[in-house]
């Protein structure tokens, strides 16, 4: 352990690296904790790193603190209090100024989260944290930063941040050529995703190395390590059966009597547990349906990969990866969502703003086909009428119309144009 070397090494780091700007917002308000949290390799550290540029253009030196650096290993709680003071003697930094502390991958700290309201009792730095881990959102945040915390979603580019980091200006009126490029630059997004990473890549069988690589890393490093799990094996068979059937509804009596088809033991508590754990890392986000009745909104969930270039890996079809790539961005735009689905309409999306429906989303890769067509717009159709929703759309890969039916109006949206609509 040499805590001198770990911060010293990060004196200017960053300043000097390209980032593509993201679309996202982060308070400067000194009176909380800034959480950065998402997936592993989604963008949090290079977050910080925009931030820490920002303020360098203003004359102000932050301070960066990697928690997965080499020279923090076997660090204990004790040794917490020599960090705060190496930080004043390797920066030579000023009693009466504000101090900026980022520390990436927190978690990785023993007692962090107490060491963090530690820090923060201090009144003397302004402090922005990341982690891979759900311990830092919601109610799974320690008891000791509640109220004092908030939090910041970081996923894999939008559709829109691609965009932008591909060099490709999305226009209201475009020519063939230019619609033409926008097209193709979604079919590469919803196949290979907005991992940062992946799509500074340009060759496709590195792309899915990269993702399986990550995949295998959040596997390994992030849950079955960090949960201790006993049998692997059988783990990994259920994670993988998981994004295999993605998008779809999450039958536990059925997983239990398929491992016991395989001469594999697994209870109802162990799915749960292992569901809950691929959600923590943001592997997974679970989706429930919509229901007056708020205890019903905990059942039968669908589980949607954080990416529609992991849930690759394993899905073809493309209709399904749109879909993914769908939810993910109602989730990175602060949506409440759930499902919608009874004896004679299925919905994808429902989206509620203060308690309410506000709007309705099919997705459906392409509406050309006349059963596809009937079938997705009755559904709409009579859910929009049940649940007295004016806002319906069916959004696809590239087809356009409105759709008038029993004064229900749908409108038919090009993903591509959907991803840079303001909602």
């Amino acid at each position: 352990m040499n805590i001198e070397n770990a911060l010293a090494r990060y004196i200017d780091y960053g300043s000097k690296i390209e980032l593509i700007e993201r679309d996202i917002l982060v308070s400067d308000n000194s009176s909380f904790i800034k959480a950065l949290v998402g997936p592993r390799r989604a963008g949090k550290s290079s977050m910080m790193l925009i931030l820490m540029q920002k303020l360098r253009k203003k004359g102000i030196t932050p301070i960066f603190i990697n928690g997965e650096d080499i020279d923090f290993v076997g660090i204990t709680p004790e040794n917490l209090d020599k960090i705060e003071d190496t930080i004043y003697k390797v920066y030579a930094l000023s009693a009466s100024k504000p101090v900026y502390l980022f520390i990436d991958e927190v978690q990785s700290f023993p007692e962090w989260s107490r060491w963090l309201r530690t820090l923060f009792d201090e009144n003397k730095y302004n402090i922005f944290v990341s982690g891979s881990t759900s311990e830092l959102t919601g109610d799974a945040l320690p008891s000791e930063l509640r109220g004092r915390a908030l939090e910041t979603l970081v996923l894999p580019f939008s559709f829109k941040e691609y965009c932008t980091a591909k060099g490709i200006v999305y226009k209201k009126f475009m020519n063939t050529e230019q619609r033409g490029t926008i097209i193709k630059a979604l079919s590469d997004y919803i196949d290979f995703g907005g991992y940062p990473e992946v799509v500074k890549e340009g060759n496709e069988d590195s792309k899915k190395s990269i993702l399986a690589s990550l995949y295998a890393t959040v596997l390994q490093h992030d849950i079955i390590e960090k949960y201790r799990i006993r049998k692997i094996n059988e783990f990994k068979i259920f994670i993988n059966a998981v994004f295999g059937s993605a998008c779809r509804n999450i039958s536990v009596p059925k997983i239990v009597h398929w491992f016991e088809g395989q001469g594999m033991s697994i209870n109802n508590q162990t799915v749960f547990n292992y569901l809950r754990y691929a959600e923590s890392v943001f592997m997974i986000r679970l989706l429930y349906p919509y229901s007056k009745k708020p205890k019903e909104r905990k059942t039968k969930p669908k589980a949607y990969p954080l990416d529609s270039g992991i849930l690759g890996l394993f899905e073809k079809s493309r209709s399904k990866k749109l879909e993914d790539a769908v939810f993910v961005e109602l989730l990175r735009r602060g949506k409440e969502v759930y499902y919608y689905k009874d004896s004679d309409a299925d919905v994808d999306f429902v989206v509620l703003d203060d308690g309410k429906v506000s709007s309705m989303i099919q997705v459906s890769y392409s509406i050309a086909d006349m059963d596809t067509y009937e079938r997705e717009v009755e559904s709409i159709q009579k859910a929009a009428k049940r649940l007295h929703c004016s806002n319906a759309k069916i959004i696809t890969f590239d087809e356009e119309k409105a759709i008038n039916l029993d004064d229900v109006l749908i409108d038919v949206v090009p993903a591509w144009k959907w991803f840079f609509m303001k909602e």
